[in-house]
């Protein structure tokens, strides 16, 4: 008995059609979302990036780039993640990277960073008004990772190597003979009988050609392919040296200026003419610096950062002296800062007793003759009180005070209140009458040669 046939019915054609579109809607839809987490991935990572360098030629590289220094913001727009409300209440913003650098290796180093950025808020009532952190978008973090990469690639550029040594024929390797004679005499044997030698010679590309002297059309392609390295080589070259040019002016640019104007009040307004009935140009921060022009009684005529100038009152401006010098530069080359941090003074000294303080941590950066080495700890004390008063200004944390510690042989312990350096630095109280209300343990760690002074003692708790 034979097996009945039972056919199968076919799949309709529009059916088969439905399910293939389905199908590729499907597949498209998981490409498009593990493209967006991928997006979404290498956003998250957006503040690391992987060097093929190492650690010390990285941590270099970023101290060139003065990528710790704190730096005024011209505007929070584009920097932020704020809304255009919130934007409108920020004033004076400032900026400090924190980095950090960790070896994956010889030649790879992870660089990680992030943003902090701060700002005056401006409340309805003053009193509620204080520096506040805004969150950044991500864009300063890129732009120094990217400045770092700039910087690492141009100072791992090789030199191009001579036309001589590119030219130069490979030498023959050395050959033993069947017999066991000597490799010279092999090789003589080998070339009695061996076509002409051929040369060899580098390409652009980095390969090596080889070709038969005799061949006219072999030699002119490679003469050919010779000149093309060459003004590769001289294109090459001339950009660098527009590139470095353009780096020595930017730098001369940026160079210090000593005769610079730094605000001292809020809200100060700088004039069109030196009069005060003239036009209001704008009010500027205190902190804010403009080069100085021309001195005219009370009036000071300064730069603007537009090109412009203006006039501003000689009251409304900070001391020349608590501007940072060449001489307050040199002293601060003497020391370096491995720490920083903000934690209650532990010592008997009753100003600051039980308060938080900001305490830096001071080490000698070459070795001081002990004769100068006073003084110098002296004049680093009042560089860093300084800079302790404008981190204070810019730091939600509550501050008040700075202390100096000194990691040194000699060490000592320097501490001053922050309502004191305020008095100091507007003039309120003169250089000497701020330092005996200063605090110094021992005393002979901070005694200045030129111009001894009598300094106070202090208990501190390390």
């Amino acid at each position: 008995m034979k097996p009945r046939h039972i056919p199968c019915s076919p799949v309709p054609a529009f059916i088969r059609c439905q399910f293939l579109i389905a199908l590729q809607l499907l597949l498209l839809t998981v490409a498009l979302f593990a493209g967006s987490f991928s997006a979404q991935a290498q956003d998250a990572d957006s503040s690391d990036r992987l060097y093929k360098h190492s650690k010390v030629e990285v941590e270099e590289a970023l101290q060139a780039l003065k990528a710790y220094a704190t730096n005024r913001l011209p505007v929070l727009d584009g920097f932020v993640n704020a809304n255009a409300t919130t934007l409108a209440k920020l004033e004076n913003p400032h900026y400090q990277l924190r980095i950090e650098v960790e070896s994956q290796g010889s030649n790879q180093t992870l660089v990680s960073v992030i943003a902090k950025i701060t700002a005056w808020s401006m409340e309805d009532d003053p009193s509620r008004s204080q520096y506040v952190v805004v969150p950044s978008n991500g864009r300063l973090e890129q732009d120094i990772l990217d400045r770092l990469s700039v910087y690492l690639e141009k100072a791992a550029l090789p030199q191009p190597a001579s036309a001589a040594t590119a030219e130069s024929p490979a030498a023959p390797e050395p050959t033993l003979s069947p017999a066991g004679g000597s490799p010279s005499t092999a090789g003589a044997a080998a070339a009695s009988h061996s076509p002409p030698p051929e040369t060899s010679h580098v390409q652009p590309s980095g390969a090596v050609s080889r070709h038969n002297p005799t061949d006219p059309a072999a030699l002119a392609s490679e003469i050919s392919a010779m000149q093309a390295q060459r003004k590769a080589s001289e294109s090459n070259q001339r950009k660098l040296q527009q590139q470095i040019s353009e780096l020595q002016a930017n730098a001369s640019s940026q160079k210090f200026v000593s005769n610079l104007a730094v605000i001292k009040a809020p809200q100060t307004p700088v004039f069109q003419q030196d009069d005060d009935t003239s036009k209001v140009l704008f009010r500027a921060d205190p902190e804010d610096e403009f080069e100085i022009i021309a001195i005219k009684d009370i009036w000071f005529h300064v730069r603007l950062e537009n090109g412009g100038d203006g006039w501003i009152r000689g009251s409304q401006l900070q001391p020349p002296k608590e501007v940072d010098d060449t001489e307050d530069a040199a002293i601060a080359v003497n020391f370096t800062t491995p720490n920083e941090e903000i934690k209650p003074f532990a010592g008997d000294w009753a100003p600051l007793k039980g308060k938080p303080a900001l305490f830096v941590f001071a080490q000698p950066t070459r070795t001081i003759p002990v004769a100068i080495l006073g003084q110098t700890q002296f004049q680093f004390v009042k560089h860093v009180f300084t800079l302790g008063y404008r981190e204070a200004a810019h730091t939600q944390q509550s501050m008040a005070g700075v202390v100096v510690v000194f990691l040194g042989d000699k060490g000592g312990v320097a501490a001053a209140t922050l309502t004191d350096i305020h008095r100091w630095r507007d003039g309120t109280i003169t250089d000497k009458v701020f330092l005996e209300r200063c605090s110094f343990d021992p005393p002979e760690a901070f005694r200045d040669a030129s111009s001894p002074t009598s300094v106070r003692k202090t208990s501190v708790s390390r």
